[in-house]
């Protein structure tokens, strides 16, 4: 049998916000719970059932790296992870956007 809690709203925004991963036990999640669990750690992302481009955007700007966490990346949100942490770009996955953040921040790339 798998422990599911049952919280309230305001516990559920207590909690993901001392402890982002909390959002995993969290079941019914709202924007503001989810946007909550990604400011306090970015790579909470990965337990967002419903990822909108603001959640998504403000994971990768308290994470870079949680954008390998974004199932719709937008050129906003790409970007906005590379320019917080370099190494992103690895985690671009349309070769198209990743040539076009790229060149906006002037990093040469071989392909």
């Amino acid at each position: 049998m798998k422990f599911q809690a049952i919280l309230s709203l305001d516990a559920a925004l207590a909690a993901v916000s001392r402890n982002g991963h909390a959002l995993r036990y969290v079941k019914d999640q709202t924007e503001a719970v989810a946007m909550a669990a990604v400011q306090a750690d970015g790579d909470a992302l990965q337990y967002v059932k419903d990822q909108t481009e603001a959640v998504a955007l403000a994971a990768v700007q308290a994470d870079g790296d949680a954008l390998q966490y974004v199932k719709d990346q937008t050129e906003a949100v790409a970007l906005a992870a590379v320019q917080a942490e370099g190494d992103a770009l690895q985690y671009v996955l349309c070769k198209d956007l990743f040539l076009k953040i790229a060149a906006k921040l002037r990093i040469n790339v071989e392909i």
